[in-house]
């Protein structure tokens, strides 16, 4: 019996991390690679119209830079997607506010001698575009989708809620505080074998994304991707061979296996 509840904590404990990493890794890729791919060129196309005739082209091409890497074009990429999740997915009537964030932005790439008499007229005409285009997303996407992107959709927002994260650090949590007192000597070798298995997952899915790139392309995104942000992916792929690696030497280093063998 006490053998069987340590197989289930430590297969708990290894599912929690790979929810949890796939959760983070996910909502990034889509926010990241929606954002690189589509809104912020948008963004920067409807900026740059409103002051192309009052700057010189090096000027136009820093803005268009700064616009499509800044941290506000990122929130209102995220604001835009969850607009229509719940518009679509969930039949709600959210309006797209994003005055804010293109207060903001505008705040910051506006050039100074600019500022007092385009800042009004372009903010009204940045979130008339941008309004407009959610509406029409809204609008197209099941017709061009049909009804299975509902299911998609769903499923996104599920995974990436705050409070399926929530849950799967508590389980997290409770699997490691019940292993502390079944497996003391061994918790560090569940965990980096956990680790492990979370960053061999998170690879073959990287290698899958990669290989179905294309299809990706054209059956989620209508044909508009051409690069799919993994930056992130990558990142922890490393993250979790080094804890791995790392949680591998300090056992080592302090003999951990030998004790629990002697206990």
């Amino acid at each position: 019996m006490k053998k069987c509840i340590k197989i289930i904590l430590s297969i708990l404990l290894t599912l929690s991390f790979i929810l949890i990493t796939m959760s983070l890794i996910i909502e990034n890729i889509v926010v990241k690679t929606f954002s690189q791919e589509i809104l912020s060129k948008k963004i920067s196309g409807y900026f740059l119209s409103e002051i192309i005739d009052d700057v010189d082209i090096n000027t136009l091409e820093k803005i268009e830079y700064n616009i499509r890497n800044s941290k506000y074009t990122i929130k209102i990429t995220s604001k835009f997607i969850q607009t229509i999740i719940k518009n679509v997915a969930y039949n709600e009537n959210i309006n797209f506010d994003i005055s804010k964030e293109i207060d903001l932005l505008i705040s910051e790439n506006m050039p100074k001698e600019l500022y007092n008499k385009r800042v009004s007229t372009t903010k009204e005409y940045l979130n008339e575009k941008l309004v407009n285009t959610e509406k029409t997303l809204e609008e197209n996407l099941i017709y061009s989708f049909g009804n299975y992107y509902i299911i998609i959709l769903k499923l996104y927002n599920i995974f990436i809620n705050i409070y399926f994260r929530i849950g799967m650090l508590l389980i997290c949590t409770i699997c490691i505080i019940g292993l502390v007192t079944t497996e003391k000597y061994k918790l560090l070798r569940i965990i980096q074998i956990s680790s492990c298995i979370t960053a061999i997952i998170t690879l073959v899915v990287f290698v899958l994304i990669k290989l179905l790139s294309n299809f990706i392309d054209q059956r989620l995104a209508g044909g508009w991707l051409s690069n799919i942000n993994l930056r992130l992916m990558i990142t922890f792929i490393a993250i979790e061979f080094l804890i791995s690696l790392g949680l591998f030497i300090v056992r080592k280093k302090l003999k951990l296996d030998n004790k629990y063998n002697e206990s």
